[in-house]
């Protein structure tokens, strides 16, 4: 009850400032042949408010396939999601959630690379790139932020309805799942996300976990994500949050690291594929790992992404393969603009620097932990 009253202020208050309201721009995908992604895409639309016609079933040939050739993609997922943007209105659309959706990755021929799905489905009118990205991206998408950690240069948060805005501003969308082990914690994913909301916010402690400290050390190479990491605990620690940042060159839960209980907020690195069993996960808790497998399967394995889902967390962000260290999402970018006050569909589209490469969202994109914002991050 308390979250549908506050969904419903959140919803209230973006229509009298005249603004579309975002519930109305979310277009939710399921597969018509699979229950578990009808019943939860209704579920998630009942919740948050989001019309009947942003429901988009798609009848995919194989609900257990983890990956589809490219023009098998284009023909059973792309497709039929162009036919659903334009029916709703594609400039109407910014967030795209997939809802128990099994596919997720995409094999171009001739390539290195298997692609996530989801990257595709955020460029799916090629706005930003007509090209397969082989071997590296040669572009940041127009949306990103790029700013500086060392020098603590920051960009002003801008959301997407904003971004979206401007004159001849390109078509791209947030593109997150609801997902996870079963059908029951991708369903749980919104109820933490729209309970959290109603209590102002997530409680307990942030962990940030670099590999060294980055002092004095310039912000390129592996040194990026330590820069990136101390800055995102400055941050946290400056708007009240309890921080522990740990500079051990291994991770949480490994001595000598310590481990990371209560844990509200997390990123950090570095072990391939791996999960360390040394978080409790509070309701509403946002966190991701740097590394190359952190979301090689959403479902199953030992991908830190899976573990932490089954544990508990309520969003999380990772690779389905090799990203590089400047394709994964930015923990400082992510976590300053979250303290602004957006929801994590735009957080973390506007922190991770490609689209149509490596990384899949998992939760609820609306969910915004800090509306109104933080001081002194605020704006």
């Amino acid at each position: 009850m308390m979250a549908a009253l506050l969904a419903g202020f959140l919803l209230l208050s973006s229509a009298a400032c005249g603004a579309e309201p975002l519930n109305r721009r979310v277009l939710v995908v399921y597969d018509s042949k699979t229950p578990d992604s009808q019943n939860i895409a209704h579920y998630y639309a009942t919740a948050r408010r989001i019309p009947n016609a942003n429901l988009c079933a798609v009848p995919l040939p194989d609900p257990t396939a983890r990956a589809l050739v490219k023009a098998d993609y284009e023909k059973f997922i792309q497709n039929p999601v162009e036919k659903c943007l334009e029916k709703v209105g594609k400039e109407k659309i910014l967030y795209i959630v997939l809802a128990y959706f099994r596919p997720f990755s995409i094999y171009v021929k001739n390539s290195v690379h298997n692609y996530a799905a989801d990257a595709y489905l955020a460029d799916i009118w090629e706005y930003y790139s007509s090209k397969d990205f082989d071997p590296v991206p040669t572009s940041t998408h127009p949306y990103y932020a790029e700013n500086k950690a060392k020098d603590n240069l920051f960009l002003e948060f801008v959301s997407l309805a904003d971004f979206r805005a401007q004159p001849n501003a390109p078509v791209i969308y947030s593109v997150w799942r609801l997902e996870g082990p079963t059908p029951a914690i991708a369903r749980s994913l919104v109820d933490k996300a729209m309970k959290t909301e109603a209590a102002h916010g997530p409680v307990g402690q942030a962990c940030i976990d670099e590999r060294m400290d980055p002092l004095p050390h310039p912000d390129q190479g592996y040194r990026a994500g330590d820069w990136d990491l101390h800055r995102a605990a400055e941050f946290l620690s400056a708007a009240g949050f309890k921080v522990l940042e740990d500079k051990n060159d291994v991770e949480f839960g490994t001595p000598p690291a310590p481990k990371c209980p209560n844990a509200a907020l997390y990123s950090g690195w570095y072990q391939l594929e791996h999960y360390n069993d040394a978080f409790t996960w509070n309701e509403g808790a946002i966190g991701f790992h740097l590394d190359s497998l952190s979301a090689n399967d959403p479902r199953e394995g030992n991908n830190w992404s899976v573990n932490a889902l089954k544990r508990g967390i309520t969003v999380t962000s990772g690779a389905v393969n090799e990203p590089y260290l400047a394709g994964l999402p930015r923990p400082s970018g992510i976590f300053h603009d979250l303290l602004a006050g957006a929801n994590v569909g735009d957080a973390f589209l506007r922190n991770t620097r490609y689209l149509k490469w490596m990384i899949i969202n998992i939760g609820d994109p609306l969910y915004t932990p800090f509306p109104g914002g933080k001081p002194p991050v605020k704006h």
